[in-house]
């Protein structure tokens, strides 16, 4: 019989991807007529990220508590880890569309584009601030990199604002599935890996690697659509 303990990283992807799933189907939403484009926008980052997951802990950086998850590994990762990259992924664009399909009229805007400048420059100051803490390090760098593009390319700005609110909305359900993966914890960090800020249990880093993962869902997800109408 398997320990309950066990269950807990299965069951919170399970019990995150319920409702999004379920009112994906709902008829004004509908959003499974759009999984075709998000089936690219999800398997995209996946390699990516779980490329940089599995060379995290490998080396130490992370580590995945056996108590808490099912045991069946893939390239060093527990199969809810898998899952998380999927399950995310799902619930954030859904977020996200639901947005665009109740809020039509937000298009671009000059402040949130000015926000998005300002934490360029930031990340790029706290890459060379942590230089010697690798979570840190590459996170920022691959988010210097990754939202350098995103501002930089126009066809994206009129979808910039229905990303930063779902970003900020995503944020709360993110807040209490990551507190309860660190708390347990079931995910444990190296503590000479990292800044050693900390919301609540969760790194400082973790909203950040958040963001990374579902700014590349976003415009993949959108770049397909575009790509479809032209």
């Amino acid at each position: 019989m398997i320990n309950a303990e066990k269950l807990i990283y299965i069951g919170l992807m399970a019990g995150s991807v319920l409702f999004p799933f379920l009112f994906s189907f709902e008829k004004q939403i509908s959003f499974y007529k759009k999984w075709k484009y998000l089936f690219v926008a999800i398997l995209v980052p996946l390699v990516f990220f779980v490329v940089w997951d599995a060379i995290f802990t490998a080396n130490g950086m992370w580590s995945f508590n056996e108590n808490f998850v099912l045991g069946p590994h893939i390239f060093g990762l527990p199969i809810e880890e898998w899952l998380f990259f999927v399950v995310v992924p799902y619930c954030g664009v859904f977020i996200y569309e639901v947005l665009k399909l109740y809020l039509p009229r937000i298009d671009f805007n000059k402040a949130v584009y000015g926000s998005f400048v300002v934490l360029v420059l930031i990340f790029a100051l706290l890459t060379l601030l942590y230089s010697q803490r690798d979570y840190t390090f590459f996170n920022f760098l691959f988010n210097t990199i990754f939202l350098s593009f995103m501002l930089f390319n126009n066809w994206f700005k009129k979808h910039l604002t229905h990303f930063f609110l779902a970003f900020l909305i995503a944020l709360i359900p993110m807040f209490v599935v990551n507190g309860v993966l660190t708390a347990m914890p079931v995910v444990e960090y190296n503590p000479f890996e990292n800044s050693g800020i900390r919301v609540y249990t969760i790194p400082f880093e973790d909203f950040f690697y958040f963001q990374l993962l579902f700014g590349m869902n976003v415009m993949i997800y959108e770049w397909l659509q575009r790509k479809k109408k032209n």
